[in-house]
This record gives structure tokens, sequence and C-alpha cells, in this order.
């Protein structure tokens, strides 16, 4: 692994043009015992292995392998490269986290099986390339050739950051050629129905300063818009202008719609172009799109997209629990869109989504034992659910036909340490809270050393310990959810408290062994629905900071019982226990008071007349962490519980 300073994710090259920076990955080192690092540990020990596990059970592996040989044999969906490339991308970064000699082998496996695979000129596809030569570059709305490509350039610059040796360079930076020779021009230009490759060439150019990749991406983004993205193949997939997400220019599309995924994968390339062409219609634009999202068609746990059938964004307040489809890949998209955001603005807004986002629905997709995912993440499940399909299932599985969440979630992990502090002249910010040690260099040269310590985020209470002697700005985020907090700086209260854009700045001389003590409330509170969401008027769902709860069938104790019809008395507070989860271990759970509805005729059909008497018997139920649900086996779960 490189030494010194190494860049993560997100390379930032025109410093004038954010409010602040990315830290080192390697400078901000958590704890196994934090929440996150815990998470990085499930990672690296369980999901890893597992990944590389599939990818070979699966054929992906294979396809790469044997291409141009009489082994040859193409399994799997036709952008099945990208299950490679992308989990390359995660491994790349787990090496910052932990260097393994089991991971560089097959690593080393997978770089050879890409090299057999690539074509003198760069092309790498195995499914046009090994099964429809004649079809290459024809199918730009369905066929994924530079979705796959992106994912590929990805983990070329994540191994580039990481390594002192980084073959898959060579190799993307081969096929990136190729598609600057062969698209690079406004005469020429195509652009993939599915975005991914635009913010990949953007950090492309920033990691090799080569323009051409930067000039193609602008191409490519300005290029949308016009219904110019075509299907040459005519294969049955849904091809209209808003899915493939060239119905807008980038300057004046401010609505989301279309296939989620694709939408914000776009907009976190437009935002990529500002940060380095600073056309402020590009920022406006991305902020309107941003707040129509987060105020209109967010779930309360972070979750993105409404259909199943095209993975779509849906209108405004259409927001159902039950087949609300909340891809994991989305909500993973929305955390590297909205980190660009908080980079150039500053707003704490943008750090409150990553938070909700990866404390919920990102956590909740991997399953305790860091082996089964979600790959959408229903916020309703009914105890005799049945849709047990691929991507709907009620149960966390192995690996799907399409499996680009579980390398997605992999990749994020590895890399979370980027998403959690940054930096800017005198000032260092702390966005998201977990026990680790930080040390970093500021821009005046100040060497600043931090040991932070917290049990966050169950806990309210956030230690830092300063070992640095010198003038800098620690700037703490004062969470949204969060409506008091205290502050202590060695033990004494400070009654000077300055807070700015929801950051509390605490600009003084620091001198070694100060102790910052920071006390965010964090009572169990129940949240309402605004109206206009149908699908939860008349329900509440309770939160403990940051964390969204459910109930869940498994806590029943009455077997004649069903979750469905538990109503809660919200005048009540939620009682705070703990309780030990299997493989989880110890968490903290709510006990909600309320009752059983009983309906006049259990036995009649769906409907009775009104006014006929519905009993209550009265009951508690208890509410464990979202991301934990569906862990214990099948059976119903529900987020939005209705009023008693």
């Amino acid at each position: 692994m490189k030494k010194g300073f190494i860049d993560g994710p997100v390379k930032v090259l025109r410093k004038e043009l954010v409010k602040t920076e990315p830290i080192g990955l390697n400078e901000y080192k958590l704890t196994d015992q934090s929440w996150l690092g815990e998470r990085q540990v499930i990672n690296a020990e369980k999901t890893i292995p597992h990944l590389k596990e599939q990818l070979v059970k699966s054929g992906a592996l294979a396809n790469l392998q044997n291409y141009g040989t009489s082994k040859f044999e193409f399994k799997g969906l036709w952008f099945a490269d990208h299950d490679i490339h992308k989990s390359l991308e995660g491994f790349f970064w787990n090496q910052n986290y932990q260097e393994s000699e089991a991971f560089s082998d097959f690593i080393q496996v997978c770089t050879d099986a890409l090299k057999n695979a690539q074509e003198p000129d760069g092309y790498l596809n195995t499914w046009f390339g090994g099964v429809h030569p004649d079809k290459k570059f024809s199918d730009f709305a369905s066929g994924h050739e530079m979705y796959n490509a992106g994912h590929l350039i990805q983990a070329a610059v994540a191994q580039n950051r990481i390594s002192e040796n980084a073959p898959v360079m060579v190799i993307a930076r081969k096929l990136a050629d190729l598609l600057v020779k062969s698209f690079g021009t406004p005469q020429t230009l195509q652009m993939c129905g599915h975005p991914e490759i635009e913010t990949a060439l953007i950090e492309l150019y920033r990691e090799t300063g080569e323009k051409s990749y930067l000039n193609l991406a602008e191409l490519m983004i300005r290029g949308r818009g016009f219904r110019k993205i075509k299907d040459k193949t005519k294969q049955p997939f849904i091809t209209d202008a808003a899915y493939l997400q060239d119905h807008t220019p980038a300057t004046t599309a401010t609505t989301a719609t279309g296939h989620a995924v694709r939408q914000i994968y776009l907009n976190t390339a437009v935002v990529d172009l500002y940060m380095e062409n600073a056309e402020k219609a590009l920022l406006e634009a991305q902020e309107k799109m941003w707040e129509d999202i987060v105020y209109t068609k967010m779930f309360v746990t972070g979750g993105l997209g409404v259909h199943h059938r095209a993975e779509d964004f849906g209108d405004s307040y259409e927001l159902p629990n039950d087949r609300g489809y909340q891809e994991t890949c989305v909500a993973i998209a929305n955390v590297m869109w909205s980190w660009r955001l908080l980079l150039i603005t500053g707003k704490r807004r943008y750090a409150d989504v990553i938070e909700l986002s990866l404390f919920n629905t990102i956590a909740g997709s991997l399953s305790a034992d860091g082996c089964n995912f979600f790959y959408s993440n229903p916020l309703h499940l009914r105890r005799d659910h049945i849709d047990f399909s691929d991507n709907a299932s009620p149960q966390r599985i192995p690996w799907y036909a399409c499996p680009c969440c579980p390398p997605n979630i992999t990749r994020l992990i590895a890399s979370i340490n980027h998403y959690l502090v940054s930096k800017k002249g005198k000032e260092l910010s702390l966005h998201i809270y977990a026990d680790g040690k930080l040390s970093t260099t500021l821009d005046s040269g100040l060497q600043v050393d931090l040991e932070i310590k917290t049990k966050y985020p169950f806990d309210e209470k956030v230690t830092i310990n300063n070992a640095t002697k010198g003038q800098y700005v620690l700037k703490l985020r004062i969470p949204d959810w969060c409506k008091s907090f205290d502050i202590k700086l060695n033990s004494k209260p400070l009654d000077k408290q300055v807070v700015v854009e929801g950051y509390l700045h605490l600009d003084r001389e620091w001198s070694a062994g100060d102790c910052v003590e920071l006390t965010l409330a964090m009572p169990a509170e129940f949240i309402a629905p605004n109206p206009r969401i149908d699908a939860s008027r008349g329900c509440v769902a309770v939160r403990l900071g940051p964390i969204v709860y459910a109930i869940e069938q498994e806590d029943v104790q009455d077997s004649k019982m069903n979750i469905e019809d538990f109503v809660v008395d919200a005048s009540k507070k939620p009682v705070i226990k703990n309780m030990d989860f299997p493989i989880h271990g110890a968490t903290t759970v709510l006990t909600l008071s309320g009752g059983y509805l009983q309906a006049p005729n259990p036995q009649a059909p769906a409907y009775f007349a009104h006014g006929e008497k519905i009993n209550i018997q009265t009951a508690s139920a208890t509410a464990i962490p979202y991301f934990l649900w569906g862990n214990r086996g099948f059976g119903g779960m529900r987020v939005w519980v209705p009023e008693s």
C-alpha cells in the first residue's frame, strides 16, 4: 500500500470551488468497536470472501478468464463484467483497512482475467465481444458497455490511489482511450443509457491529468436531454427518454424522474463537472433536484425509488411503504452525490441525508452476518407476503441475477472513512461521528491529532481528545434531528457557542490534552408524515437519533396476534431498553405502548359498516432498529404504525 496521503473516491483539484475537502482515506482509522468500524470488519472478513465465492460461482470471472478460448461460455446478464469491476473497487479500498494475501491473490487472478479479455484496441466486454461481436457499440440504450467501462475505471482509480503498482489502471486507460477515440467529438458522440461512465471519466482525469477524459465526460453530460440515445438492437427493455436520463438538459433538470439509480449517478457526474468548470447553472439545478428528491420523494429511512417495474421515481409524495422499491444502489449513490454537494456548499443538510441513508437503508440492506443482501428495502412487509421474486425478496439472499447491490455495499463500506470528515484552510469538520483516531495536516501546516470516543449513533455522547498544540477551528455537526445539545471543554461548560449552518465552531488556540465533550440530545421520539403521503397518513414512525425503528412479527409473543393489527399510543413516550440480538449482539430497542385491533367480525369480508365497534386489546410492542429487521426469519414488519 502507498505511504503518506491516500486519496479516497473523490479528489478535489479546483480547491477554490469547494467549501471543504476530503481528508486522506488513511487519516481516520476507525476502531473495530465503533458502529461503522464493526461494519468494516464484517465487510473484510465476511462480505468480501462471500463476493469472491459468488464471482466464481456465477461465472462472471470465467467469462473473462475463458474469453477468446474454446472454453468460453457466457454466464449471467449481458453486463456481468461489471460484477468483477465493482467488486474490485471494493477490494482495493479495503486494502486501506486490511491488507490480505488472500485478497491480493484473488485480485491478481481478476487482473489476469481482465488482461486476457481485453482486445488489442482496448475494447473489453465479454458479452458483446464474445457473443455478439457484430453488435459492439450499437445498443447505447441497453447495452451497458460504457456503464461497465465506468466501473472498471473507478476500480482502476481506487487501485492507483491505494497501491504503488496499479496494473488495472493500464487496462482501464486503454479502454478509456478507445472511448475517447470513438466518441470524443460532437460528431461521433454517443451516450450510455445507464449513466456511470461520466463520473468515472472525470475521476480518471483527476487522477491522471489527461484532459481528453474530462472533455468526453462533459460532451456526454451536455449531450443528454435531447432524446438521442438509441437502441439499435431493439432489446425488450424500457428505453423511453426519462428512463435513460435523456429527456432534459443538465442545466435545466430540477425534477427527479426515470430510473432512480441512473438519475443519481448522472447527478453525481453533473456535480463533478461543476467542480471542474464552475458553471453555476449546473450547481443550481442540482441543488433544486436534491430538494425535489429529499423533500418530496425520499422515504423516512433515506431510501429512494418507488416502482418495481421501472426502478424509478414516482410522483411527489408517492411513497408506498409495502411496494416502495428503494433499491440499495440508489441509497449508496445518494451518499456519493450528497457528499459532493457537501464538499461544494458546506451545508449540513447533505451530511444529514448521508447519515440517514447510511444508518438505515444501507445498513439494513446487509444481513448481520454480512453474507445476504436486500435489493429492495420496503418499509412494510405483511405476515403472509407471497412475492418471493428475485429483486423483491422479503428475505435477504446471498446473490441476485442482477447482483449490482452487494459489490456496491462493499465499495462504500470499505471507503466509508472518506465520507465522515473534511478540512479546508484552518478548519476541520466532523460530519458523522465514529470511534477512532484522526490525524491530518491542515493547509496551515498544522498537524491535528484527535482521538474520538463514542458509541454513536446509539449514544448521545461524543468525546474528542486533542493532542495538538496550535490554532485551528474544530467544526462539529449538530444533526437536524437534534433539538438541543451540551458542550464542555476540559469538563467545563462552554458558554460561548457559535453555531453556523448547523456546525458548532470551536475556534481557539488548542493545547495538547484538551478534551471536548459533546452531548447530542437523543430522545426516542415519534415522527409524523406529510399529510400528502397517503400511504402513511394516520401513522407515526419512531426514531432514536438518526436510527429509524420498525416493529416485527418475531417480537409478538402471542402467535394469534398479527403485527399488522398493532396500533400505537403516541401520547406515551417509547421506553428505551437493551436487547441481545442474534449475531449482531446487544442493541438498543424501544417499547411502544398500544394494542391490537380486533375487527367486529374477524371472519367477515374485508369491509364492514362505518361505525361498527372495533375493539383494542391493550399490549406493547418492541421496536428494533430498521437495519436489523429480517435477521431472525421471515415474518411481518412495519415502520409506519397506525395511531390508536
